[in-house]
Protein backbone atom coordinates (compact mmCIF):
# COMPACT_ATOMS: atom_id res chain seq x y z
CA UNK A 1 0.00 0.00 0.00
CA UNK A 2 1.50 3.43 -0.84
CA UNK A 3 2.38 6.36 1.35
CA UNK A 4 -0.34 9.01 1.57
CA UNK A 5 0.12 12.27 -0.32
CA UNK A 6 -1.67 15.08 0.96
CA UNK A 7 -1.40 18.51 -0.95
CA UNK A 8 -2.96 21.42 0.74
CA UNK A 9 -3.09 24.26 -1.68
CA UNK A 10 -3.19 28.02 0.31
CA UNK A 11 -4.78 31.02 -2.29
CA UNK A 12 -1.95 33.70 -0.90
CA UNK A 13 -3.27 36.85 -0.11
CA UNK A 14 -6.42 35.76 -1.38
CA UNK A 15 -8.49 38.69 -0.69
CA UNK A 16 -6.06 41.19 -1.49
CA UNK A 17 -4.92 39.46 -4.66
CA UNK A 18 -8.89 39.45 -5.86
CA UNK A 19 -9.13 43.20 -5.07
CA UNK A 20 -6.05 43.30 -7.26
CA UNK A 21 -8.14 41.59 -10.12
CA UNK A 22 -11.70 43.44 -9.28
CA UNK A 23 -10.11 46.70 -9.33
CA UNK A 24 -6.68 46.40 -12.02
CA UNK A 25 -6.23 50.62 -12.48
CA UNK A 26 -6.55 51.05 -8.19
CA UNK A 27 -5.20 48.25 -5.99
CA UNK A 28 -4.12 45.94 -8.62
CA UNK A 29 -1.26 48.75 -9.36
CA UNK A 30 -0.48 49.08 -6.19
CA UNK A 31 2.19 46.44 -3.45
CA UNK A 32 0.67 48.23 -0.54
CA UNK A 33 -3.37 46.99 -0.61
CA UNK A 34 -5.40 46.69 2.87
CA UNK A 35 -8.87 44.93 1.96
CA UNK A 36 -12.09 45.13 4.44
CA UNK A 37 -14.00 47.82 6.02
CA UNK A 38 -14.26 51.65 5.15
CA UNK A 39 -11.15 53.21 6.21
CA UNK A 40 -13.16 56.27 7.43
CA UNK A 41 -15.50 53.92 9.81
CA UNK A 42 -15.38 51.18 12.33
CA UNK A 43 -14.58 48.57 10.17
CA UNK A 44 -11.31 45.94 10.32
CA UNK A 45 -9.34 44.62 8.35
CA UNK A 46 -9.83 41.19 6.43
CA UNK A 47 -6.59 40.85 4.61
CA UNK A 48 -3.60 42.70 4.28
CA UNK A 49 -0.78 42.47 0.81
CA UNK A 50 2.84 41.45 2.24
CA UNK A 51 4.34 44.62 1.82
CA UNK A 52 1.52 46.28 3.98
CA UNK A 53 2.53 43.41 6.60
CA UNK A 54 5.44 44.50 6.89
CA UNK A 55 4.22 47.99 8.23
CA UNK A 56 2.45 45.71 11.29
CA UNK A 57 -0.87 45.35 9.06
CA UNK A 58 -2.72 42.29 9.87
CA UNK A 59 -6.81 40.70 9.77
CA UNK A 60 -8.70 41.94 12.68
CA UNK A 61 -7.12 45.40 12.92
CA UNK A 62 -9.25 48.18 13.40
CA UNK A 63 -8.92 50.05 9.94
CA UNK A 64 -8.67 53.58 11.54
CA UNK A 65 -5.10 51.36 13.08
CA UNK A 66 -3.95 50.53 10.15
CA UNK A 67 -4.45 53.95 8.36
CA UNK A 68 -2.08 54.58 10.54
CA UNK A 69 0.29 52.12 10.38
CA UNK A 70 0.26 52.42 6.12
CA UNK A 71 -1.29 55.72 5.52
CA UNK A 72 0.13 54.92 1.58
CA UNK A 73 -1.85 52.09 1.57
CA UNK A 74 -5.01 51.55 -1.43
CA UNK A 75 -8.24 50.63 0.89
CA UNK A 76 -10.39 48.27 -1.11
CA UNK A 77 -13.57 46.49 0.45
CA UNK A 78 -14.04 43.30 -0.12
CA UNK A 79 -14.93 42.37 -4.09
CA UNK A 80 -17.32 39.25 -2.61
CA UNK A 81 -18.06 38.57 -6.63
CA UNK A 82 -14.68 37.35 -7.46
CA UNK A 83 -13.48 36.16 -4.38
CA UNK A 84 -16.66 33.01 -5.06
CA UNK A 85 -15.77 33.72 -8.70
CA UNK A 86 -12.36 32.41 -8.45
CA UNK A 87 -12.62 30.19 -5.76
CA UNK A 88 -14.79 28.33 -8.48
CA UNK A 89 -11.96 28.67 -11.01
CA UNK A 90 -9.34 27.29 -8.47
CA UNK A 91 -11.09 24.18 -7.63
CA UNK A 92 -12.03 23.36 -11.37
CA UNK A 93 -8.11 23.60 -12.00
CA UNK A 94 -7.45 21.77 -8.87
CA UNK A 95 -9.92 19.14 -10.25
CA UNK A 96 -7.87 18.33 -13.28
CA UNK A 97 -5.12 17.30 -10.98
CA UNK A 98 -6.51 14.90 -8.03
CA UNK A 99 -9.54 12.67 -8.10
CA UNK A 100 -10.32 13.72 -4.23
CA UNK A 101 -10.08 17.80 -3.68
CA UNK A 102 -11.72 19.06 -0.41
CA UNK A 103 -12.38 22.67 -0.13
CA UNK A 104 -11.92 23.47 3.52
CA UNK A 105 -12.29 27.42 3.24
CA UNK A 106 -12.57 30.19 0.33
CA UNK A 107 -9.07 29.91 -0.01
CA UNK A 108 -7.77 26.38 0.82
CA UNK A 109 -7.90 23.17 -0.48
CA UNK A 110 -6.66 19.99 0.23
CA UNK A 111 -6.00 17.25 -2.44
CA UNK A 112 -5.10 13.38 -1.98
CA UNK A 113 -2.96 12.49 -4.64
CA UNK A 114 -1.99 8.93 -2.93
CA UNK A 115 -1.92 5.87 -5.53
CA UNK A 116 -1.33 8.18 -8.38
CA UNK A 117 1.98 7.48 -8.52
CA UNK A 118 1.34 5.37 -11.81
CA UNK A 119 -0.52 8.33 -13.08
CA UNK A 120 1.81 11.08 -12.83
CA UNK A 121 4.76 8.06 -13.78
CA UNK A 122 6.69 8.50 -10.40
CA UNK A 123 7.20 12.34 -11.13
CA UNK A 124 8.45 13.65 -7.29
CA UNK A 125 5.10 15.49 -5.32
CA UNK A 126 7.15 18.21 -5.35
CA UNK A 127 7.24 18.27 -9.15
CA UNK A 128 3.54 17.76 -9.38
CA UNK A 129 3.21 20.50 -6.97
CA UNK A 130 4.91 23.00 -9.11
CA UNK A 131 2.82 22.19 -12.01
CA UNK A 132 -0.16 22.69 -10.14
CA UNK A 133 1.16 25.91 -8.77
CA UNK A 134 2.06 26.94 -12.54
CA UNK A 135 -1.55 25.69 -13.52
CA UNK A 136 -3.22 27.67 -11.12
CA UNK A 137 -1.62 30.60 -11.55
CA UNK A 138 -2.00 31.01 -15.56
CA UNK A 139 -5.54 29.87 -15.54
CA UNK A 140 -7.22 32.04 -12.23
CA UNK A 141 -4.25 34.90 -11.50
CA UNK A 142 -4.33 33.46 -8.44
CA UNK A 143 -1.03 32.70 -6.27
CA UNK A 144 -0.74 29.90 -4.32
CA UNK A 145 1.07 28.09 -1.89
CA UNK A 146 1.83 24.10 -1.51
CA UNK A 147 2.49 21.96 1.42
CA UNK A 148 2.84 18.23 0.94
CA UNK A 149 2.81 15.26 3.41
CA UNK A 150 1.17 12.10 4.49
CA UNK A 151 -1.21 14.00 6.88
CA UNK A 152 -3.28 17.09 6.30
CA UNK A 153 -2.38 18.86 9.48
CA UNK A 154 1.40 18.61 8.54
CA UNK A 155 0.36 19.36 4.69
CA UNK A 156 -1.44 22.66 6.29
CA UNK A 157 1.83 23.60 8.27
CA UNK A 158 4.14 23.37 5.60
CA UNK A 159 2.27 25.17 2.62
CA UNK A 160 2.77 28.25 5.89
CA UNK A 161 6.65 27.37 5.46
CA UNK A 162 7.55 29.28 2.46
CA UNK A 163 4.73 31.41 1.51
CA UNK A 164 4.12 33.42 -0.95
CA UNK A 165 4.42 31.37 -4.03
CA UNK A 166 6.25 28.42 -2.64
CA UNK A 167 6.25 24.66 -2.04
CA UNK A 168 6.98 22.45 0.76
CA UNK A 169 7.13 18.75 0.84
CA UNK A 170 7.56 16.89 3.84
CA UNK A 171 9.01 13.65 3.45
CA UNK A 172 8.17 10.35 4.40
CA UNK A 173 9.88 9.28 7.08
CA UNK A 174 10.52 13.21 8.32
CA UNK A 175 7.32 14.16 10.00
CA UNK A 176 8.98 14.01 13.04
CA UNK A 177 12.14 16.27 12.91
CA UNK A 178 10.05 18.53 10.46
CA UNK A 179 7.44 19.25 13.47
CA UNK A 180 10.56 19.61 15.81
CA UNK A 181 11.24 23.31 14.63
CA UNK A 182 8.17 24.72 15.28
CA UNK A 183 6.53 26.09 18.43
CA UNK A 184 3.32 24.64 19.47
CA UNK A 185 1.20 27.59 19.06
CA UNK A 186 1.83 27.15 15.14
CA UNK A 187 -0.27 23.60 15.32
CA UNK A 188 -3.74 24.43 14.19
CA UNK A 189 -6.12 23.70 16.98
CA UNK A 190 -3.60 24.97 19.14
CA UNK A 191 -5.16 28.19 20.33
CA UNK A 192 -3.17 31.00 22.68
CA UNK A 193 -4.71 29.59 26.22
CA UNK A 194 -3.79 26.06 25.46
CA UNK A 195 -0.38 27.53 24.19
CA UNK A 196 0.18 29.40 27.39
CA UNK A 197 -1.00 26.30 28.97
CA UNK A 198 2.07 24.42 28.08
CA UNK A 199 4.38 27.35 28.56
CA UNK A 200 3.96 26.81 31.89
CA UNK A 201 5.24 23.76 32.14
CA UNK A 202 7.88 24.73 30.24
CA UNK A 203 6.71 23.87 26.84
CA UNK A 204 6.78 26.27 24.04
CA UNK A 205 8.43 24.07 20.86
CA UNK A 206 7.00 20.62 19.49
CA UNK A 207 10.43 19.22 20.33
CA UNK A 208 9.92 19.98 24.14
CA UNK A 209 5.92 18.33 24.01
CA UNK A 210 8.17 15.18 21.55
CA UNK A 211 9.98 14.24 24.57
CA UNK A 212 7.08 13.89 27.10
CA UNK A 213 4.91 10.30 27.50
CA UNK A 214 1.54 10.05 26.70
CA UNK A 215 0.17 9.84 30.63
CA UNK A 216 1.99 13.32 30.95
CA UNK A 217 0.31 14.81 27.97
CA UNK A 218 -3.56 13.90 28.76
CA UNK A 219 -2.87 14.80 32.18
CA UNK A 220 -2.15 18.59 31.03
CA UNK A 221 -4.24 18.96 28.38
CA UNK A 222 -7.05 16.59 28.85
CA UNK A 223 -8.43 13.40 27.52
CA UNK A 224 -9.33 14.55 24.14
CA UNK A 225 -6.78 16.46 23.45
CA UNK A 226 -3.94 14.73 25.13
CA UNK A 227 -3.62 11.76 22.30
CA UNK A 228 -3.92 14.22 19.44
CA UNK A 229 -1.40 16.53 20.88
CA UNK A 230 0.98 13.70 21.72
CA UNK A 231 0.41 12.11 18.17
CA UNK A 232 1.06 14.84 16.27
CA UNK A 233 4.17 16.34 18.08
CA UNK A 234 5.67 13.16 17.13
CA UNK A 235 4.83 13.87 13.31
CA UNK A 236 1.86 10.86 13.38
CA UNK A 237 -0.81 12.20 11.27
CA UNK A 238 -3.74 10.00 10.01
CA UNK A 239 -5.94 13.26 8.61
CA UNK A 240 -6.96 12.52 5.29
CA UNK A 241 -8.86 14.30 2.80
CA UNK A 242 -12.55 13.44 1.71
CA UNK A 243 -15.19 14.25 -0.77
CA UNK A 244 -17.44 17.42 0.19
CA UNK A 245 -20.57 15.96 1.10
CA UNK A 246 -23.75 17.99 0.70
CA UNK A 247 -23.64 21.39 2.31
CA UNK A 248 -24.66 21.38 6.05
CA UNK A 249 -24.58 24.97 6.84
CA UNK A 250 -23.68 28.56 5.67
CA UNK A 251 -22.70 30.96 8.82
CA UNK A 252 -20.14 34.06 9.32
CA UNK A 253 -18.73 35.07 12.49
CA UNK A 254 -16.89 38.28 13.98
CA UNK A 255 -14.63 38.58 16.55
CA UNK A 256 -14.53 42.47 17.70
CA UNK A 257 -11.55 44.23 18.87
CA UNK A 258 -13.40 45.39 21.85
CA UNK A 259 -16.34 44.59 23.30
CA UNK A 260 -19.62 45.90 22.26
CA UNK A 261 -22.84 46.52 24.52
CA UNK A 262 -24.52 49.28 22.43
CA UNK A 263 -27.51 47.94 20.62
CA UNK A 264 -27.61 50.10 17.98
CA UNK A 265 -23.97 49.15 16.92
CA UNK A 266 -25.03 45.45 17.51
CA UNK A 267 -28.06 45.35 15.73
CA UNK A 268 -25.96 46.90 12.89
CA UNK A 269 -23.18 44.48 12.94
CA UNK A 270 -26.00 41.52 12.92
CA UNK A 271 -27.24 43.01 9.89
CA UNK A 272 -24.43 42.78 7.74
CA UNK A 273 -23.77 39.32 9.25
CA UNK A 274 -26.92 38.41 7.71
CA UNK A 275 -26.12 40.20 4.23
CA UNK A 276 -22.90 38.09 4.30
CA UNK A 277 -24.89 34.96 4.94
CA UNK A 278 -27.28 35.38 2.74
CA UNK A 279 -24.76 36.25 -0.18
CA UNK A 280 -23.12 32.68 0.30
CA UNK A 281 -26.83 31.03 0.65
CA UNK A 282 -27.46 32.12 -2.58
CA UNK A 283 -23.73 31.91 -4.19
CA UNK A 284 -24.61 27.82 -3.94
CA UNK A 285 -28.28 28.00 -4.85
CA UNK A 286 -29.28 27.22 -1.93
CA UNK A 287 -32.48 28.12 0.30
CA UNK A 288 -32.66 27.70 4.54
CA UNK A 289 -35.15 26.44 6.74
CA UNK A 290 -33.07 27.47 10.16
CA UNK A 291 -32.04 30.46 11.59
CA UNK A 292 -29.57 30.40 14.35
CA UNK A 293 -28.01 33.26 15.68
CA UNK A 294 -24.23 32.99 18.24
CA UNK A 295 -23.11 35.33 21.08
CA UNK A 296 -20.06 35.31 23.10
CA UNK A 297 -19.77 37.44 26.25
CA UNK A 298 -17.12 39.11 27.35
CA UNK A 299 -16.27 36.35 29.95
CA UNK A 300 -15.77 33.78 26.86
CA UNK A 301 -19.76 32.15 27.55
CA UNK A 302 -21.06 31.79 24.19
CA UNK A 303 -25.27 31.18 23.95
CA UNK A 304 -27.29 30.68 20.95
CA UNK A 305 -30.78 30.18 19.28
CA UNK A 306 -32.45 29.04 16.61
CA UNK A 307 -36.17 29.00 14.70
CA UNK A 308 -37.16 26.98 11.99
CA UNK A 309 -38.98 29.26 9.44
CA UNK A 310 -42.02 27.37 7.98
CA UNK A 311 -40.94 28.03 3.99
CA UNK A 312 -37.41 27.96 3.05
CA UNK A 313 -35.90 31.69 2.48
CA UNK A 314 -32.89 32.95 1.11
CA UNK A 315 -33.16 36.57 1.12
CA UNK A 316 -31.16 39.07 3.49
CA UNK A 317 -34.20 40.76 5.06
CA UNK A 318 -36.15 37.39 5.79
CA UNK A 319 -33.37 36.01 7.37
CA UNK A 320 -32.05 39.13 8.75
CA UNK A 321 -36.08 39.54 10.39
CA UNK A 322 -35.24 35.93 12.06
CA UNK A 323 -32.41 36.91 13.24
CA UNK A 324 -32.74 39.93 15.15
CA UNK A 325 -35.59 38.14 17.13
CA UNK A 326 -33.42 35.25 18.18
CA UNK A 327 -30.92 37.94 19.18
CA UNK A 328 -33.07 40.13 21.11
CA UNK A 329 -34.57 36.80 22.95
CA UNK A 330 -30.87 35.96 23.88
CA UNK A 331 -30.46 39.70 25.00
CA UNK A 332 -33.55 39.56 27.38
CA UNK A 333 -31.68 36.56 28.82
CA UNK A 334 -28.41 38.35 29.38
CA UNK A 335 -27.29 41.51 28.91
CA UNK A 336 -23.58 42.60 28.43
CA UNK A 337 -20.54 43.18 26.46
CA UNK A 338 -20.39 41.21 23.29
CA UNK A 339 -17.41 39.88 21.80
CA UNK A 340 -18.28 37.54 19.20
CA UNK A 341 -21.25 37.69 17.02
CA UNK A 342 -22.61 35.15 14.65
CA UNK A 343 -25.79 34.55 11.64
CA UNK A 344 -25.92 30.75 10.26
CA UNK A 345 -28.46 29.13 8.27
CA UNK A 346 -29.14 25.39 8.37
CA UNK A 347 -31.72 22.55 6.82
CA UNK A 348 -30.05 23.75 3.33
CA UNK A 349 -31.96 23.14 0.02
CA UNK A 350 -31.78 23.83 -3.36
CA UNK A 351 -33.54 27.37 -4.47
CA UNK A 352 -36.90 26.26 -6.12
CA UNK A 353 -39.78 28.37 -7.97
CA UNK A 354 -41.73 30.01 -5.09
CA UNK A 355 -45.38 29.96 -4.77
CA UNK A 356 -46.23 33.09 -4.89
CA UNK A 357 -49.77 32.80 -2.84
CA UNK A 358 -47.29 31.62 0.22
CA UNK A 359 -45.72 35.24 0.46
CA UNK A 360 -48.06 37.18 0.60
CA UNK A 361 -46.31 40.57 0.53
CA UNK A 362 -47.47 41.89 3.72
CA UNK A 363 -44.73 43.53 6.33
CA UNK A 364 -43.61 40.32 8.38
CA UNK A 365 -45.43 37.85 6.58
CA UNK A 366 -42.58 36.07 5.05
CA UNK A 367 -40.56 36.24 2.53
CA UNK A 368 -41.24 37.93 -0.93
CA UNK A 369 -40.41 37.93 -4.66
CA UNK A 370 -39.78 41.27 -4.07
CA UNK A 371 -37.19 40.72 -1.23
CA UNK A 372 -35.45 37.89 -3.50
CA UNK A 373 -35.42 40.34 -6.42
CA UNK A 374 -33.80 42.89 -4.30
CA UNK A 375 -31.14 40.37 -2.71
CA UNK A 376 -30.18 39.26 -6.26
CA UNK A 377 -29.49 42.71 -7.27
CA UNK A 378 -27.99 43.84 -4.27
CA UNK A 379 -25.42 41.05 -4.51
CA UNK A 380 -24.84 42.53 -8.08
CA UNK A 381 -23.76 45.13 -6.93
CA UNK A 382 -21.85 44.75 -4.22
CA UNK A 383 -19.58 41.77 -6.36
CA UNK A 384 -18.97 44.33 -8.53
CA UNK A 385 -18.77 47.68 -6.56
CA UNK A 386 -17.36 46.21 -2.88
CA UNK A 387 -19.31 45.09 0.10
CA UNK A 388 -19.54 48.51 1.36
CA UNK A 389 -21.50 49.66 -1.56
CA UNK A 390 -25.53 48.78 0.15
CA UNK A 391 -25.77 49.38 3.37
CA UNK A 392 -29.52 48.46 4.00
CA UNK A 393 -31.16 52.06 5.17
CA UNK A 394 -33.65 50.13 8.06
CA UNK A 395 -30.43 49.55 9.80
CA UNK A 396 -28.50 53.06 9.05
CA UNK A 397 -31.67 55.13 9.28
CA UNK A 398 -34.32 53.60 11.65
CA UNK A 399 -36.60 55.41 13.32
CA UNK A 400 -35.41 55.86 16.78
CA UNK A 401 -38.99 53.79 18.12
CA UNK A 402 -38.05 51.06 16.06
CA UNK A 403 -34.42 51.11 17.61
CA UNK A 404 -37.20 49.81 20.70
CA UNK A 405 -39.40 47.84 19.48
CA UNK A 406 -39.64 43.78 19.89
CA UNK A 407 -38.86 41.54 22.66
CA UNK A 408 -35.27 41.42 24.38
CA UNK A 409 -35.43 45.41 24.79
CA UNK A 410 -31.92 46.38 26.66
CA UNK A 411 -29.36 48.93 27.71
CA UNK A 412 -26.64 46.73 26.96
CA UNK A 413 -27.48 44.23 24.36
CA UNK A 414 -25.70 41.61 21.73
Amino acid sequence: MSEPRILLADCDSYFVRCAMLADPEGAGRSELVIVGGSPTGRGVVTSASYAARAFGVHAGMPMATAVRLCPGAVFAPVPGEVVRGKHVEVRAVLDDFSPVVEAASVDEFYLDLTGTELMYHGEPLEQTALRIQREVMERTGISISIGGATGRTLAKIAASVNKPFGVCIVPPGGEAEFMARFPVSDIPGVGPALAESLRRRGVTMVRDLAVQDLATVVSWVGDSRGPWLHRLARGEDGGRVSRRGPQKSVSHERTFPMDISDREELETRLLMLAVETGASLRAEGLRARTVTVRVRYADFTDRSASRTAPEPIESDRAIYAVARELFRELLARRAGGIRLLGVGVSKLGPEQEAEPELFADVEGSGETERDRRLAEASDKLRGKYGRGTLVPARIANRDPKDRHRGRGDSEAES
